[in-house]
């Protein structure tokens, strides 16, 4: 009989770290060194910083880049003008790569027009050999970024309730209203251990407690 394996994880700001507990080593935690298949199921919650509004907007075209002044620059063969419609790229602007290897991701534009882009991203390769992209990348310039104060964070409204508890008691902490602090704080846990036992899969069993009528 193949011996249990237990896993824990540790959260390290937006990242997660899973572990193994080593049996033979008093308990200890370890990271894993086998593998599993078919029996580890990860679910977690994501914040994005940006949302794509329309995934149907996006340009094929780019193929190729360079580094420019440090920079890295993506290029079409072709003649797509990315500073007119639709795209409507300028200093400022965001856009989201994907299929783009290494460059998969937001990226913010300096500067957009015929057959180019060129993005604040930092790059150190070639300023003259173009190099290919390995796949035909989707560009996403419909793009809402999380910037300032008038933005919209998607989270569920009973989160959001949540979240103004948890406001609240920082500002109790910054002005030293401890009491007030402690109160917000527990209000806010109360409610996200409600949502967080509402996301628990399969039936609930209630048993009558050992005073109950019967």
């Amino acid at each position: 009989m193949a011996a249990k394996k237990f896993y824990g994880y540790y959260l390290r700001g937006n990242q997660i770290a899973l572990i193994e507990e080593d049996i033979d080593d008093d308990g200890r935690w370890k990271s894993p060194v086998s593998a599993v298949a078919d029996g580890l199921e990860i679910e977690y919650a994501y914040s994005p910083r940006y949302f794509i509004d329309e995934t149907e907007d996006k340009n094929t075209a780019i193929d190729t880049y360079v580094s420019t002044g440090g920079l890295l620059k993506i290029i079409d063969q072709g003649d797509d003008d990315y500073s007119a419609s639709p795209e409507s790229l300028s200093d400022g602007s965001y856009i989201v790569l994907k299929k783009a290897g290494r460059f998969n991701g937001l990226h913010k534009v300096k500067a957009a027009g015929t057959g180019y882009i060129t993005l604040y991203t930092k790059f150190s390769g070639s300023a003259t050999v173009q190099a290919s992209f390995e796949e035909t990348i989707d560009l996403y310039y419909n793009v809402d970024v999380l910037n300032d104060e008038f933005d919209t964070i998607d989270i569920p409204e009973y989160l959001a309730k949540a979240l103004v508890y948890y406001v609240k008691a920082k500002i109790m902490e910054d002005t030293m209203q401890i009491e007030q602090k402690e109160y917000f704080m527990a209000e806010f846990r109360g409610l996200l251990e409600e949502y967080e036992s509402s996301r628990i899969w399969g039936a609930r069993i209630v048993q009558s407690g050992q005073n109950a009528i019967k």
